[in-house]
């Protein structure tokens, strides 16, 4: 697992995102997650999610990430999460059926 905190990375040079870090599932690193906090806003926003290559999630694992994040974004004061890019892209709508918007 490679991993760069992209902050420091030039715009043009990011793979992943602005602050993307890593997803540890069960003492395994199984992804990469970049979100913000809009505070004002109440939203959490997850800017990009993605699974590492080969990474074939479990239907418990999906629900469990997505409690995770939403359990994240209610600590933020964000309970409201919205999703942006994900890959593989059909795990979007399973996310989404997790959350409250």
């Amino acid at each position: 697992f490679d991993y760069t905190i992209e902050c420091y990375v030039p715009a043009a040079k990011r793979r992943y995102g602005y602050y993307v870090l890593p997803i540890l599932y069960r003492g395994r690193l199984i992804g990469r997650l970049d979100a913000k906090a809009h505070r004002a806003e109440g939203v959490f926003e997850v800017k990009a999610l993605f699974l590492e290559e080969g990474m074939a999630p479990s239907d418990r694992m999906l629900v469990e990430v997505a409690q995770a994040i939403a359990a994240t974004a209610v600590w933020h004061g964000t309970p409201k999460v919205r999703l942006g890019r994900c890959r593989p892209a059909q795990l979007a709508s399973v996310l989404r059926s997790h959350w409250h918007a």
